[in-house]
């Protein structure tokens, strides 16, 4: 009988570990719309493995998933001020760049490798993209356009009455705004202007906060103007242009504005490194790279890269070539960065409460 048992046992363990064999063998943590979804799929093709890949809204919403215990992620892409505090945190390991090969052949844009340089997060990063954050608008919404050429940031701040606008619903990327709405740093900790940020934020009357859904709410004129990144904008056109609709939206850069970077990052409790190293290289391989690039509309990192789509922008998309440059004039020379778990934990009351 307790030999019986014992086969009992060791076949339904079999079928245990049979059936945990669907599990995937590489666990990618991005956010949404950016990535061809495609490129997986020939990633998996290539290395005969299974990859799992979630979106989420907002590097909030990446950070908890992250510190969840039913899934350990191999691969995630952060922006700035998240890595700083993840480094803080030791929730991500350095990178080996010998497990990259491609990495050493490319050359990173100068105006980035600047603050990338500065940011002292060099070794345990990626670059992935990176832009500036502006404000999407209708061009039928009469005397919009006009506003923001002549009021910049105020026509986003100060004109909720007039045009319904939108604000993103992250710490980071609204007091950020309210600060270089009044002219301060986007890493300001001067405790006077935070609390003039907050005072902008709660008096704007924002229609509407959001995140991704913000560029569509533009879109289909549930919104005159939102704050989003740069890249939606070129993406949103290259759609509008395929499924020949007409294009009553633009990008406004208001002055000044910061440079953002998205990057890409192990965790430390990665249990699939060296695949989520080579799947690094995989991205950056110069097929897949501008297939990637094209479709997600940001800015590659990497020179090559970047004269590559310019130079195709420019011939086939001129009017909307300028917006392809992540460094616009007006941006300031200044990354977010996450600082100190006080200045986090005061930003994201400061939210709470303009929120109401």
């Amino acid at each position: 009988m307790k030999k019986l048992s014992l086969v009992l046992l060791v076949l339904i363990l079999t079928l245990f570990l049979s059936g945990c064999s669907g599990n995937a063998d590489l666990y990618i943590l991005n956010w949404g719309d950016y990535m061809d979804e495609t490129l997986i799929d020939e990633f998996e093709s290539r290395y005969d493995v299974r990859v799992s890949y979630k979106t989420v809204g907002s590097n909030e919403e990446m950070a908890t998933e992250l510190k969840k215990d039913n899934v350990v992620y191999d691969l995630m892409f952060p922006s700035d001020y998240m890595i700083d505090k993840l480094i803080q945190e030791q929730l991500i390991q350095q990178v080996d760049a010998q497990k990259i090969p491609l990495l050493a052949e490319l050359e990173i844009i100068p105006t980035l490798a600047e603050l990338y340089d500065e940011s002292g997060f060099t070794e345990y990063i990626v670059p992935y993209a990176w832009g500036t954050i502006g404000i999407l608008y209708r061009t039928d919404k009469i005397g919009l356009e006009s506003c923001l050429e002549s009021n910049g940031w105020a026509c986003l701040f100060e004109e909720g009455d007039t045009y319904k606008s939108g604000m993103y619903n992250s710490p980071r990327d609204a007091v950020g705004a309210a600060l270089l709405y009044l002219g301060y740093s986007v890493n300001s900790e001067n405790q006077t202007e935070l609390a003039l940020a907050e005072a902008a934020l709660t008096d704007a009357s924002f229609f509407a906060w959001g995140e991704d859904n913000l560029k569509g709410r533009v879109l289909d004129g549930g919104l005159d103007l939102a704050l989003v990144y740069s890249g939606d904008f070129i993406s949103e056109y290259y759609t509008a242009i395929d499924d020949e609709r007409e294009i009553n939206f633009d990008f406004y850069v208001p002055e000044p504005t910061n440079v953002w970077m998205d990057a890409m990052v192990i965790p430390t409790i990665a249990e699939h490194v060296d695949l989520a190293h080579t799947f690094i290289n995989f991205l950056l391989e110069e097929e897949v790279a501008l297939v990637n690039y094209e479709y997600i509309g940001y800015a590659p990192p990497f020179s090559s890269f970047y004269d590559t789509l310019y130079t195709d922008i420019a011939e086939d998309y001129p009017g909307i070539a300028a917006m392809f440059n992540p460094y616009p004039t007006g941006a300031l020379r200044e990354m977010f960065v996450y600082g100190s778990a006080s200045r986090s934990e005061t930003i994201a009351h400061i939210l709470e409460r303009a929120k109401g």
